[in-house]
């Protein structure tokens, strides 16, 4: 047995983003996404238990846009906890998701475990 504890397919995803902290955007890149929580590089200013907002622009106009905790920091890195998002953000990230999945229907099982614990 995996001594990882995720139970969510990460995939690889090395999109421009921002995150907003208070008053402070700071740009940033993703390094891995999933439908709970993304690992973010140039988030060195976040501290753990921050509140946060991921923006994360797909094309003009469209964008996926999700609050969220930092959950611990190492150098310039942070893994980021989605707490909410509004419909349209979660559809986007769901789609952006299955699309770089190993294995797509496997997003839809997670999917049906993240609305059973609400």
């Amino acid at each position: 047995m995996s001594s990882d504890k995720r139970r969510n397919t990460r995939v690889d995803a090395g999109f421009e983003a921002y995150v907003t902290v208070g008053d402070v955007v700071t740009p940033v890149t993703t390094r891995n996404i999933s439908l709970k929580g993304a690992l973010i590089s140039g988030c060195g200013d976040c501290d753990r238990g921050a509140r946060c907002e991921l923006h994360l622009p797909l094309s003009p106009g469209v964008r996926i846009v999700v609050d969220g905790v930092i959950k611990w920091t190492k150098g310039d890195d942070a893994a980021m906890a989605f707490t909410e998002m509004d419909e349209l953000s979660f559809t986007f990230l769901h789609r952006l998701v299955r699309l770089n999945a190993p294995e797509p229907d496997a997003i839809d099982d997670e999917l049906l475990d993240v609305f059973e614990k609400f």
